[in-house]
C-alpha cells in the first residue's frame, strides 16, 4: 500500500471457486478504527494547505500518542464525561501525519452523535475553529487564541479521518471541563436559559391573515401561521438586545462570579415536529444560530451561541393547537429539568401561542422550584392571548391559564424593559444591562434613523423603517431605553463597562463546509404534508 500514491487502495484475493477478485478500497468509506503496529518517530512537518502551497511549519515534536489507520477509517479521540453544570473543552490540539509527501486526513472538533463520516444535515455541531475539513491537511496545531475549544455537552470529540492509503497519526489532544455556574450549589452563577423562537427571538411577521390552521393550510400559508403573530419587525428579524440578554442571564449577576464560569449556551424548546428536522431543524448554520454566535463574539464570548444538539422538540402527534404547543415545551421541560436534577434554568416565551401555559405547567411541576425566571414576550393585547390550555402530565386534562406578573415572572414588550427588570431582580450585571442598551441603541440608530454601522446589524435587516408597526416599535424601544440608560447610569457611573468589540456585525455569517447538505424541498414538502394530514 505504501507504493500506491493518488490511486484507491487495491487488494488482490482468490474468492471460493479460486477466481482472482480485484478489491478496491473507497477513500470515502467511514468505519471504526483500524490500528497497525505503532510507529514511535515524532517529527516536525511542514505544513502545506489543500493546494499544495506551503503555509507554515507544525511542529508535534514530543507528541505522546501515535497509531496507523488505512484509507477510509478514522481514529476518535472522546473526552471523559464532565460531571452535570459543567461542558467538555479541548485544552491541547496538535495532531500530524507523519506519511510526508503521501500524507491527507481531515480534522474535526465537535460533538458526538453521529459516526465521522457524516457530515450531513444533522450531523453534531463542528467546533470550526478548531478543525480542518478538505484541506488536505497534514499537520495541524491549534492556535492559542483558539483555545480552550469550550463545547457545549459533557463529552467533546476529536477525529482524525485518514484521506491517505495509510496515515501514521501522532497526535497530543488533552481535555477538560469548564464550569457553568447554574447549579443550585453555584456561587454567582447564572442559568441555563430555555427559550422558544418565533415571536421571542425572531419576529414573525406572518404573511397570512387567515385565523386557523385548517384554512391557513388551504392557503398554503401553514407555516408562517405556526411561525407566529407579531408583525412590528420583519420576516425572520431578531429582536434587538434578545442575544444579550440571554448572554447576560447566562453569565448571572457576576458575570460568571468575575470569570469563574462560562456561559451556557442556550437551548431551544420548539413545538416543531421533530419528524421536520431536515426542514425545521435549528443547527448551526441556522440564521439564529449565526445571530446568537455574532452576539457572543461581540462580547469576547466566542464559545457562546445555540446549544443546537441539546434543543429540544414536539412531535407531528403532540397535535396543532396553540394549547398542545404550550403542552409540548412543558414536557420538554420536565424531561430536561428530571435529566439535571441540580440545574436551574430560565425560560422565555412570548403570548402568541401557549407559551404562557407552558410556563404555568413548568413552574407547577415537580422540578417547578429551579425554574428561576420566566419572561414572557407581549407581541399581543394581553386579553387577545389564549387561556385554554392543557396539562403536560397523561389524563392531567385541560386548565384555565393564570399566570400573573411576580417575582418570577415577568412580561415585557421589549428587551430593553425585560433587561431594566432583570437587573433589579439581580439576574444579570450591569454590564450585561449595558450590552443591551448598545445593541438596542444600534438597531434604533440603524432602522428608525437611517445611520448604520459599516458591517450592517446582526440582526438581518438595515432597511430604514417605513411600515407604521415598525415605526411604533422604535417608539416604544425609545422610551424603554432612557429606562435602561438611567438605571445602567446608576450602576455603573464610572462608564467602566466595556463596549462592544469592534467584531463586524457579518463576521459571524458564517457559510456551511463541504459536504454539509442543505435541506430539500422534496422532503420539505413530504413533512409539510404529512404534518397537516394530521391535523384534525
Amino acid at each position: 500500500l505504501d507504493s500506491i500514491i493518488s490511486q484507491p487502495a487495491m487488494m488482490l484475493m482468490r474468492n471460493a471457486a479460486g477466481s482472482t477478485v480485484l478489491l478496491l478500497l473507497p477513500f470515502v468509506a467511514r468505519g471504526q478504527d483500524t490500528v497497525v503496529p505503532e510507529d514511535d518517530n515524532s517529527t516536525t512537518i511542514e505544513l502545506t494547505g489543500g493546494d499544495g502551497s506551503e503555509t507554515s511549519n507544525c511542529n508535534c515534536t514530543g507528541c505522546p500518542n501515535s497509531d496507523r489507520v488505512v484509507v477510509g477509517l478514522h481514529k476518535d479521540l472522546v473526552s471523559a464525561a464532565c460531571p452535570e453544570g459543567s461542558v467538555a473543552t479541548v485544552t491541547t490540539l496538535r495532531t500530524a501525519d507523519t506519511k510526508g509527501a503521501l500524507s491527507k486526513y481531515d480534522m474535526l472538533t465537535w460533538n458526538e452523535g453521529a459516526f465521522s463520516g457524516d457530515l450531513s444535515i444533522n450531523a453534531p455541531y463542528i467546533y470550526r475553529q478548531a478543525s480542518e475539513i478538505d484541506q488536505g491537511t497534514k499537520c495541524y496545531e491549534a492556535d492559542p487564541d483558539v483555545l480552550p475549544v469550550i463545547g457545549d455537552q459533557t463529552t467533546i470529540k476529536v477525529s482524525l479521518n485518514c484521506e491517505a492509503v495509510i496515515c501514521d497519526f501522532q497526535w497530543d489532544v488533552q481535555f477538560g471541563c469548564a464550569e457553568l455556574g447554574v447549579l443550585t450549589t453555584s456561587t454567582d452563577g447564572g442559568l441555563q436559559v430555555l427559550s422558544d423562537v418565533d415571536d421571542t427571538i425572531t419576529c414573525a411577521n406572518p404573511s397570512t391573515t387567515c385565523d386557523s390552521i385548517a384554512s391557513c393550510t388551504l392557503e398554503g400559508t401553514v407555516s408562517h401561521y405556526l411561525a407566529g403573530i407579531d408583525r412590528r419587525m420583519e420576516h425572520k428579524e431578531m429582536y434587538p438586545g434578545v442575544g444579550e440578554l440571554m448572554l447576560g442571564l447566562g453569565l448571572g449577576p457576576n458575570d460568571g462570579n468575575d470569570g469563574q464560569y462560562v456561559p451556557a449556551k442556550p437551548m431551544m424548546l420548539s413545538a416543531r415536529p421533530r419528524e421536520a428536522q431536515l426542514v425545521l431543524a435549528i443547527d448551526q448554520d441556522s440564521e439564529l444560530n449565526v445571530y446568537l454566535e455574532s452576539a457572543g463574539d461581540r462580547l469576547n464570548h466566542t464559545n457562546w451561541g445555540v446549544n443546537t444538539d441539546s434543543s429540544m422538540y414536539g412531535t407531528i402527534f403532540d397535535g396543532t393547537s396553540f394549547k398542545e404547543f404550550g403542552e409540548t415545551k412543558a414536557k420538554s421541560y420536565n424531561a430536561m429539568s428530571s435529566e439535571r436534577p441540580n440545574t436551574r434554568f430560565a425560560f422565555l416565551g412570548d403570548n402568541g401561542q401557549g407559551d404562557v401555559c407552558g410556563a404555568q405547567s413548568m413552574l407547577e411541576s415537580a422540578n417547578g422550584d429551579r425554574l428561576e425566571v420566566v419572561f414572557i414576550h407581549e407581541v399581543q393585547n394581553p386579553e387577545d392571548a389564549h387561556t385554554a390550555c392543557e396539562h403536560p402530565d397523561e389524563g392531567g386534562g385541560e386548565f384555565t391559564l393564570n399566570l400573573p406578573e411576580s417575582d418570577r415572572v415577568h412580561y415585557h414588550r421589549t428587551h430593553a424593559e425585560a433587561a431594566v427588570w432583570a437587573l433589579d431582580k439581580e439576574l444579570i450585571s450591569c454590564c450585561s444591562a449595558h450590552n443591551v442598551y448598545f445593541a438596542i441603541n444600534e438597531w434604533i440608530e440603524c432602522r428608525c434613523h437611517g445611520i448604520c454601522p459599516e458591517g450592517g446589524l446582526n440582526t438581518g435587516f438595515v432597511d430604514l423603517a417605513t411600515r407604521n408597526e415598525t415605526l411604533a416599535y422604535c417608539g416604544e424601544l425609545r422610551k424603554d431605553q432612557k429606562d435602561l440608560l438611567a438605571v445602567v447610569d446608576e450602576c455603573d457611573p464610572g462608564g467602566e463597562c466595556p463596549n462592544h468589540a469592534e467584531v463586524d456585525a457579518s463576521s459571524a455569517m458564517r457559510t456551511m463546509w463541504p459536504g454539509r447538505s442543505r435541506y430539500t424541498f422534496a422532503v420539505g414538502a413530504f413533512v409539510v404534508g404529512l404534518f397537516c394530514s394530521h391535523v384534525s
